[in-house]
């Protein structure tokens, strides 16, 4: 029995060193907590080399907290601090040589680039410093600001008043509620779509009124690299449509007779790209198919109920998402002569033969390829009016 007890409390000795698990715990308010990071270009760059500037902004535990016992002076749950250095690895370096909690990036949610930066900076060489640091996560939002990164950085809100946190919200609204914005991109699809040279599109982020605006699209192209234009709303909507991910939002068509208009909304919606190849002539077919209802209509009379209405609202709803996905087109192929929407992959999945022929020089030949546009919009649901109250009898 005492053998027993004495083997018993030897493996209790034993197994008590492999149990600290607290051992390197570091207290919440101790920790230089990295919630947003913004890159812009320095304004003296070193021997004629665009070198970037970095803005870190740290998360203020307490005052978030309510615990800074200001005595009436409400101070801001967070701190800007910006580095200029010759590497974006020495700039987070030198952070640890002005503030002394040295820059934990564990819970980084947003990197903005400022439109002059991704502009004159190869992206991939750019974003190399984040690829690599063991703290950075590949889930990190990337994000392209018209003005400075470190200005939009200073622009707080009043539902979230730690500006990165603001940012990182609204950009996840494009799932949901608009497809005005371009989809939300990581740290890893970015990395993914330069790897493989593609072109692609990044969330533009700019100033609007005492806030901030996301909306519209920054064009990245595959071979340089860097920002070559940009999109407005509905061309980045267009975009959106063709790629399938026009999963929210609302489209306003005119109607030709009284000239009023009519808002549907998105409920479902699919898209495809299928390629025809003919001797060397690459064309294209898109085709759209969306469900969705009649949120608003400023016809006199109207009626949801009457199916002649219905075709007609559906005729003018085509007839605008045809509009906004040329308009998209029209930018992106023939104007910056790149592609976004992933015809070079429809390609390469249905024709992988002819797409080795041409994938060298692909968005040359992209740029001259005829494509037609189909859409059909099915109505299937009317909010909970059918009928308008002030409807004549």
């Amino acid at each position: 029995m005492r053998r027993v007890k004495k083997g018993f409390m030897i493996c209790c000795c034993i197994s008590s060193l492999f149990t600290a698990g607290c051992w390197d715990r570091v207290e919440i308010n101790d920790m230089g907590i990295a919630i947003g990071i913004g890159v812009d270009n320095q304004e003296n760059s070193i021997k004629d080399r665009v070198t970037p500037e970095l803005t870190i902004q740290f998360v203020l535990p307490k005052v978030l907290a309510g615990q800074d016992g200001g005595g009436g002076t409400q101070e801001k749950p967070f701190h800007n601090l910006t580095i200029d250095e010759i590497s974006l690895f020495e700039a987070g370096r030198e952070a640890s040589t002005a503030t002394s909690r040295g820059p934990n990036y564990s819970h980084l949610k947003v990197l903005v680039i400022s439109k002059d930066a991704a502009q004159s900076i190869n992206l991939l060489q750019l974003l190399n410093f984040f690829y690599r640091d063991h703290e950075m996560r590949r889930t990190v939002h990337v994000l392209i600001s018209e003005e400075k990164a470190s200005e939009i950085l200073s622009i707080k809100g009043k539902k979230d008043p730690i500006p990165a946190l603001k940012l990182f919200y609204t950009m996840e609204n494009m799932k949901t509620k608009t497809a005005q914005m371009a989809p939300v991109l990581s740290l890893g699809d970015v990395s993914e779509k330069m790897s493989a040279r593609s072109s692609f599109i990044v969330q533009k982020v700019q100033k609007f009124k005492d806030g901030v605006q996301i909306i519209g699209a920054a064009v990245i192209e595959g071979k340089t690299q860097k920002m070559i234009g940009e999109l407005d709303e509905d061309e980045t909507f267009g975009i959106n449509c063709m790629t399938g991910k026009a999963t929210a939002g609302a489209v306003t068509g005119v109607d030709q007779e009284t000239d009023k208009i009519i808002t549907y909304e998105i409920d479902s919606f699919k898209s495809s790209i299928k390629p025809k190849v003919k001797g060397e002539d690459i064309s294209y077919t898109v085709n759209i198919n969306t469900e969705g209802r009649i949120s608003e209509d400023w016809i006199p009379d109207s009626d949801a109920f009457n199916e002649k209405f219905i075709q007609n609202a559906e005729k003018q709803i085509e007839r605008e998402f045809k509009r906004l996905i040329e308009a998209g087109l029209t930018k992106t192929q023939k104007d910056l002569k790149v592609d976004v929407a992933g015809f070079g992959e429809s390609l390469r999945i249905h024709k992988p033969k002819v797409w080795k022929k041409v994938k060298n020089d692909w968005e040359e030949r992209f740029s001259e390829a005829d494509i037609d546009i189909n859409v059909k919009v099915n109505i299937r649901q009317f909010q909970t009016q059918g009928r308008k109250i002030n409807k004549s009898e």
